[in-house]
């Protein structure tokens, strides 16, 4: 029987810790409350965590990575339609797994299947690892009744939702580096190199011209009032982020971030596909199309597609057809509502949605390509102009008096 580490408080306020064999989480959670505790949390201690301590302690409560649910989701889909149960097949993966989050995570499950859970229910007990998009995609396969073809597809989603974000963040990492690498050779000339020769212009008590002079001032802003600009930067970061927590304040940003000449169509086209692909997962997996259209909603990250979302919900509620509700938002690409449009015609609205999401990435890549090919010489040529007047600025007057002295 599987032994669960569990937090709990008394009835009089004292909490608890301890550990105590169990079917299920279920059943430790009953068995607490039947002691007059109420149960904090309730973890599975596995047997590698009883013999290494520092491991168990900092993988106590790491969920799965997006790779790894993906690469498992695609396992299980394996397994499920070679005609492997989906309690075996996960314990499978649980005894092969080496990473001691994933075994912990999957025997999780495997005791909650066994205590008469479905599987929608049993990875609920684990939100961390399996968010509401999963469940809800994993009921929907538990009432048609085709698991494997269902996971199949979550797994095809999953591994797609993966590569869109790396594509992405591959798109702004060279310019990230370069802005880095920048700010670095500023920074080392403003607090070492700069005030090495600021120390010479003093000694020659020489007239310096104003650029020299707005070097060394700022130079010497720098090195005085470095860490206190350090501190006011932190901390209008965090009343930003503070800012930003509020609906209101998220809503402009974000739409003024859709309303940047570059940027803007590029954030669009992503969000466009990571929507249209979510959405053709969950319409392919028989999910109501009210209920798709909130677990997609959860998928996106500008406020402003989020609020159109919501308007679109209440307008399907009224008896509005999919397209024409997304239609009247003016958020999303007239391509995409099109397909949308031929989908409900024909009955294939999966189908279609799939294709408008191939669509917005091939369109994202290619406007991608076009932005990193304009930034990386822009942020080049700033860089280098950047350098090239501080430069100029400490040299002109070493060149004045080198003309003099000859």
């Amino acid at each position: 029987m599987p032994r669960y580490r569990f937090e709990a408080m008394s009835y009089a306020g004292k909490s608890e810790r301890g550990s105590v064999e169990g079917e299920s989480v279920r059943a430790v959670r009953q068995a607490l409350m039947a002691k007059q505790l109420v149960p904090v949390s309730v973890e599975l201690e596995t047997e590698w965590g009883k013999q290494y301590f520092w491991s168990r302690w900092f993988s106590k409560s790491k969920p799965l990575s997006r790779a790894e649910l993906a690469m498992l989701t695609k396992q299980v889909a394996i397994l499920v339609r070679s005609g492997v149960p989906i309690e075996e097949a996960l314990s499978v993966l649980a005894d092969e797994s080496s990473q001691v989050h994933i075994k912990a995570v999957l025997q999780s499950v495997v005791a909650e299947l066994r205590s008469g859970l479905p599987l929608s229910r049993a990875i609920a007990t684990q939100m961390e690892s399996f968010d509401p998009l999963y469940q809800g995609v994993v009921g929907a396969a538990e009432q048609s009744g085709k698991m494997g073809q269902v996971l199949t597809q979550l797994a095809e989603f999953l591994e797609k939702r993966q590569a869109l974000k790396q594509k992405a963040m591959g798109a702004l990492a060279y310019p990230a580096m370069l802005t880095g690498v920048a700010f670095l050779i500023v920074l080392f000339l403003m607090l070492y190199v700069v005030p090495q020769i600021a120390r010479v212009f003093q000694n020659t008590k020489q007239d310096l011209p104003f650029s020299t002079q707005f070097v060394l001032g700022l130079s010497h802003f720098v090195v005085t009032w470095g860490w206190l600009l350090a501190i006011a930067i932190a901390i209008a970061f965090w009343f930003g982020r503070r800012a930003l927590a509020k609906e209101e304040v998220r809503l402009r940003a974000d739409r003024a971030l859709l309303n940047l000449p570059l940027v803007g169509p590029l954030l669009l086209g992503f969000e466009t596909a990571r929507f249209a692909n979510t959405m053709a997962m969950l319409v392919s997996a028989n999910v109501p199309i009210l209920a798709a259209l909130h677990s997609a909603r959860d998928t996106l990250g500008n406020a402003v597609l989020r609020a159109a979302i919501d308007s679109t919900e209440l307008r399907l509620r009224e008896g509005t057809s999919l397209a024409r509700a997304l239609g009247s938002q003016g958020v999303f690409s007239p391509i995409l509502i099109h397909l949308i449009r031929s989908g409900e015609a024909s009955g294939k609205l999966g189908e279609m949605l799939k294709y408008g999401a191939e669509n917005a990435e091939f369109e994202s890549e290619q406007k991608t390509k076009i932005v990193t090919s304009l930034l990386e010489p822009i942020l080049i040529l700033v860089m280098g102009l950047m350098v090239l007047g501080i430069v100029m600025a400490v040299m002109q007057p070493i060149l004045e008096m080198n003309s003099g002295v000859r």
